[in-house]
C-alpha cells in the first residue's frame, strides 16, 4: 500500500511538471494562468532539475525529478523511474531486492501510470483560481489553485506556490479525503542539456533481481 501511493504521489509529481510545460502563456486571462504562465517560461527553456522532498504523513522523501519534454527521471531511495518518451523503466527497491518493471505506456496507460495525457491541459481537468499572497517560511509566494471538475477523481485539487521570479516553491495535493501530500521544491535548474541516452534504465548502475516485462 506505501509503495503505491508513493507512486501516486510520484506520478502526480510529474504530470504536474509536464503539465506546466504546455500550461497557457502569460498573456492568458485571469490571474492564476498569468502566474501558471510565469512557471511554465522557467521550464521551457530545454532540460530542468528539480530536487524535491515529500512529506507523507509525516515521512520525507528526498529525490530529484530531471525532465526534457515528456522524457523523465524520477529519482529517490525506494523508487526510480525513467521514460525515454516510449518505454518506462520503474525500478523498486527495497530489502535488498529489486524489482524493475517495463512497459509502453499506451495514452490510456498512462493516465493511470504516467498521466501525461490526463493533465496535459489542466483546463479540461482543473479549475484554477488566483489564492494571493502567501507566506512560506518568512518569503512571499503567490498561491494558484487547481480544483477538478470531476468530484470523483483521485486528487480533488492542487495548490501551487510560486515565487515572484516564476520558481515553484511548494506544491500540497489534497485527496477528497481531506488528506494533504506537500512537496517541496528545493531546488531547480533549467536550460539544461542531458545526454542522449539520460533517460534509458542503466542497468549496469542499477541491476534488478527480477525483471517484469509488460510490454
Amino acid at each position: 500500500m506505501q509503495t503505491t501511493k508513493r507512486k501516486n504521489i510520484a506520478n502526480i509529481l510529474i504530470a504536474f511538471v509536464l503539465m506546466l510545460f504546455i500550461a497557457m502563456p502569460a498573456s492568458a486571462q485571469g490571474i492564476a494562468e498569468v502566474w501558471l504562465g510565469k512557471a511554465t517560461e522557467k521550464l521551457q527553456n530545454k532540460g530542468t532539475e528539480i530536487s524535491f522532498r515529500i512529506n507523507e504523513e509525516g515521512v520525507r522523501i528526498s529525490g530529484k525529478l530531471l525532465m526534457d519534454g515528456q522524457k523523465f527521471i524520477y529519482d529517490t531511495e525506494e523508487m526510480k523511474i525513467w521514460y525515454d518518451g516510449t518505454t518506462q523503466w520503474t525500478l523498486q527497491m527495497g530489502s535488498g531486492y529489486n524489482e524493475l518493471y517495463i512497459n509502453n505506456p499506451t495514452p490510456e496507460e498512462q493516465q493511470a501510470i504516467n498521466p501525461y495525457q490526463l493533465l496535459s491541459s489542466y483546463k479540461d481537468n482543473f479549475t484554477a483560481t488566483d489564492g494571493g499572497e502567501k507566506n512560506l517560511n518568512g518569503k512571499l509566494a503567490h498561491m494558484v489553485k487547481l480544483q477538478a471538475n470531476d468530484e470523483s477523481a483521485e486528487l480533488g485539487s492542487i495548490n501551487i506556490y510560486i515565487t515572484n521570479d516564476g520558481t515553484l516553491s511548494l506544491l500540497e495535493l489534497i485527496a477528497p479525503d481531506d488528506r494533504t501530500y506537500k512537496i517541496e521544491v528545493r531546488s531547480m535548474r533549467n536550460g539544461l542539456t542531458f545526454p542522449k541516452d539520460a533517460f534509458t534504465y542503466p542497468a549496469k548502475d542499477y541491476p534488478a533481481d527480477e525483471v517484469i516485462d509488460l510490454r
